[in-house]
């Protein structure tokens, strides 16, 4: 251990996750300068091994990534993600966390990797994708409704709205779109218009989502459908809080609508803050709009049904744990004029974007966007 190393101290001693997306993208790149599985925002550069030669490198991968105008003595002075982040002025204003379009990594000579937010509204977690895509840009998009614009009313006008802001990254392709969940519709949908426009769009890659519904199955909007709405946001704040299994049954799972208690949004706030959830960092107003954007977001998705098919093969990431509830390769075949290939994730549905799901399907699509 150099002098260096010696000179600082560890900070909490336990482990501390990411609470936004510079954060996740800093513990990134500190995990793989240091050739660790994991880094948190609390763990100190030179006693996890780092000296002056690793935050040369740190520092030049900082500053393709995240554009932040960072030095190797700032490593001595703000020597965790927690401290360095504060020093950073990528991302300075908070809401720039909420925007649209979210440059998780801005700079590449490969064309970017468009990621597209699940119901929730918002794509950090798709930072964990960023250690293992190496030299390519990575872009989050995001839901208006987290910073109170006005939400697209139809699935198509979404996609829309977003391949408008694909193209101010990148004016022209290939193209490259991931989505994840409700995410994989709306990815879907923006490939389709995409490929209508005349771009190329080799990559279109689904984690976990399920294909549209046929238009006979979808519920009219009523009570029992809320209920089913209410009882879904309700299991993936448990799974979030590490409360409850993906694959077990959640309180009101049986229960009657009527029976169903309101969730306090405010007290589910705290305990994910308690938790060291970044969502419990959010503030109140945006919280709840999170979960009203949670609503919307499912109105949206059983709506939609494509007026056109994708013209090109598909990477279908299957989540091996849990109920499937539909979410199948083969079920997007329809859809989709190529072939659908499905990669099985040893994980359930809402843990796709943990670190070690994320790794495995890191390296398939480094295999995959190679090919282009």
């Amino acid at each position: 251990m150099t002098v260096e190393a010696r000179e600082h101290g560890s900070g909490s001693g336990s482990f501390r996750s990411p609470r936004t997306p510079q954060e996740h993208t800093l513990c990134s790149l500190f995990a793989e300068a240091l050739e660790r599985d994991r880094v948190g925002i609390e763990d100190d550069f030179f006693e996890l091994g780092g000296d002056s030669c690793v935050a040369l490198e740190l520092t030049a991968a900082i500053r393709a990534t995240l554009g932040a105008d960072v030095s190797i003595s700032m490593f001595y002075d703000y020597p965790t993600v927690a401290a360095l982040a504060g020093r950073c002025e990528v991302l300075a204003d908070a809401g720039a966390a909420l925007d649209v379009v979210l440059p998780l990594r801005r700079l590449g000579s490969r064309p970017a990797l468009f990621c597209v937010h699940p119901a929730s509204g918002l794509s950090w977690g798709y930072a964990g994708l960023l250690r293992h895509l190496r030299d390519r840009p990575v872009y989050g998009l995001q839901s208006r409704a987290l910073s109170a614009g006005a939400l697209p009313g139809s699935v198509e006008a979404m996609a829309a709205d977003y391949v408008q802001q694909i193209r101010k990254v990148q004016l022209h392709g290939p193209y490259h779109v991931l989505g994840w969940s409700f995410g994989g519709r709306v990815a879907f949908e923006a490939a389709v218009q995409l490929q209508q426009a005349g771009e190329s769009v080799p990559l279109l890659a689904l984690l976990d989502s399920a294909p549209p519904p046929d238009l006979r199955e979808v519920p009219a909007d009523g009570e029992s459908d809320g209920f089913v709405l209410e009882n879904a946001i309700r299991r993936y704040f448990l799974v979030m809080l590490g409360e409850l299994d993906d694959d077990a049954e959640s309180p009101g799972d049986t229960d009657q609508p009527s029976e169903v208690e309101e969730l306090d949004l405010d007290a589910l706030r705290g305990e994910l803050a308690a938790a060291g959830s970044p969502y419990g960092l959010l503030g109140q107003n945006t919280f709840h709009r999170m979960f009203e954007a949670h609503r919307r977001h499912y109105t949206l998705s059983r709506r939609y049904i494509p007026a056109e098919r994708f013209n090109g093969p598909m990477a279908y990431f299957s989540a091996t744990q849990g109920e499937a509830k539909g979410r199948c390769a083969k079920n997007w075949q329809p859809f989709v004029t190529g072939p659908v290939t499905e990669y099985p994730v040893e994980c359930s549905h809402l843990e796709m974007t943990r670190p070690a799901p994320l790794a495995h399907i890191a390296c398939v699509l480094t295999t995959l966007l190679s090919a282009h």
